[in-house]
Order: structure tokens, then C-alpha cells, then sequence
């Protein structure tokens, strides 16, 4: 009895052996080889030069940024056997992307070609502001301002206009006047304004000014200013006012 049982145990301890140690059937393997690439990337144009300072960046089962050499080219090496895609980016030209597949740690070259950017056309030339066509003249005025005051005196009117000369851009007109001209301004026009008769004062702003025979005013636009007369004759002044259309509504040439 004795005898049966120690053959069996060395039996087991025989067989145990070659498992422990991984030699047999269920025991440990040595790891498979990992297999790599060297992928080398071109990068063209569509004239097939070479286009360098291109940016390359690499996704899919690896991911990298590289930038193309002098010849278009970058080499991506230790890629494991898997799918990829590059993407090429460069100022001037439109984005390319290709996808590959490495596998059997075989070397392999591809090529990405792309296409410049269209250029935008020129932008035309300003266009010249059209001409503007000169307003008509209109025919010429000659009067004697002291025959037509007597052929058109105020009398006993507070205030008397006449104009006398009307052109698209110029009023002239003889005013007449025994009461004042309220202030004002011109919002367009400068006014120049002669006194031919009689006394009184202009007010140019906060400024007084006397005025007689042969006084010369110039009221730039948009100055308030007023006249009144002094003394016991009317105050009577030659206007011109330049700048804004004439308006003919108290025109007297008699």
C-alpha cells in the first residue's frame, strides 16, 4: 500500500514540472515582435515642385505636427501598423488630406499635391467723381443804384427788398428800411452788404457797428447779425448774398 501511494506522487511531481517552468502546452509565450514604419510624406504643388514651410499634421492611430523641408518632404518614423491621415496646411494654398494604412512594417512614400489658392481680381480702379455741369449764368444786370432808389423809394414802408441781380449761386438786393431787420444767419452763404444812404448800426454777433455812406460789411455764414437805422432817412444798403439759390420773390428792375 505504501509503495502505490509514492509512485503516484512522483508521477504527478514528473508531469507538474514542464508547466511550471512554460515549456509544455498552457504555458507562457514570448511576446510578438512590434512591427514599425518610416513613412515618407511629399508635398507638391500641382506643377509638381516641391512646396516647403507646409505644415503636416498627422492623426489616426499616431498623432505629430511637422513642417516640410526644402524638398516637400517629411519622414514620420516608428508608425505602428494602422490607418493614418495627413492634412497639409500652407498660407496661399487650399488644405490637402489623404489617408494611408501602414502595415508589415514596410517603408512607403505618398504623395499630397496641392492646389494654389485662386487669386482675387484686382479691385477696379475708383470710378472719378462725375463732372458736375456748370450752372447757367444767366445774362448780365447794369444799374445805376441812385436812379433806381428814386424810381423805387420806400416812402413810408417800414421795409423794402428788391432784388435786383438773381443767379443760382447769388442774391443781390437793395434793401430799404426805416424799422430793423431782426437778427439772423445764413446757413449756407456768406453776405456782403454796401450801404449806400443814410445812417444806422449793424449788430455782428455781440459786436456794434456804426454805419454810413461807403460802409463795407462781410457777414460769414451762420454769424447772427442785425441793422437798424438811425436818424430820420432810411437806411439803405446794396446785399449780396453768395452760397445759397437765389429766390426772386421781391425782384424790381423798374
Amino acid at each position: 500500500m505504501l509503495r502505490a501511494i509514492f509512485v503516484v506522487t512522483a508521477m504527478v511531481v514528473v508531469q507538474a514540472g514542464p508547466y511550471a517552468q512554460g515549456q509544455g502546452r498552457g504555458g507562457s509565450r514570448p511576446a510578438a515582435a512590434r512591427r514599425e514604419t518610416t513613412v515618407r510624406v511629399m508635398v507638391r504643388g500641382a506643377d509638381g515642385s516641391p512646396i516647403d514651410g507646409a505644415r503636416v499634421s498627422l492623426s489616426g492611430d499616431a498623432s505629430a505636427e511637422f513642417t516640410t523641408a526644402g524638398a516637400g518632404m517629411v519622414i514620420m518614423p516608428n508608425l505602428t501598423d494602422g490607418i493614418y491621415r495627413v492634412r497639409c496646411e500652407k498660407d496661399g494654398y487650399v488644405a490637402a488630406e489623404r489617408e494611408f494604412t501602414t502595415k508589415a512594417g514596410t517603408p512607403s512614400s505618398i504623395e499630397v499635391v496641392m492646389t494654389s489658392k485662386p487669386v482675387a481680381p484686382p479691385s477696379p480702379p475708383p470710378q472719378a467723381a462725375p463732372i458736375a455741369e456748370p450752372m447757367p449764368a444767366g445774362p448780365a444786370v447794369s444799374l445805376v443804384i441812385a436812379d433806381f432808389v428814386d424810381r423805387n423809394f420806400i416812402g413810408r414802408e417800414p421795409i423794402k427788398e428788391s432784388v435786383v441781380a438773381c443767379k443760382p449761386l447769388e442774391t443781390v438786393r437793395v434793401l430799404q428800411m426805416r424799422e430793423a431787420i431782426a437778427a439772423h444767419a445764413h446757413a449756407e452763404g456768406d453776405e456782403l452788404i454796401y450801404v449806400i444812404a443814410g445812417e444806422g448800426s449793424a449788430r455782428l454777433g455781440d459786436e456794434a457797428v456804426a454805419l454810413k455812406p461807403s460802409s463795407l460789411l462781410v457777414v460769414p455764414r451762420g454769424l447772427s447779425h442785425q441793422l437798424e437805422r438811425r436818424g430820420k432817412n432810411p437806411l439803405i444798403v446794396l446785399s449780396t448774398l453768395t452760397g445759397e439759390p437765389c429766390s426772386e420773390t421781391a425782384t424790381s428792375k423798374e
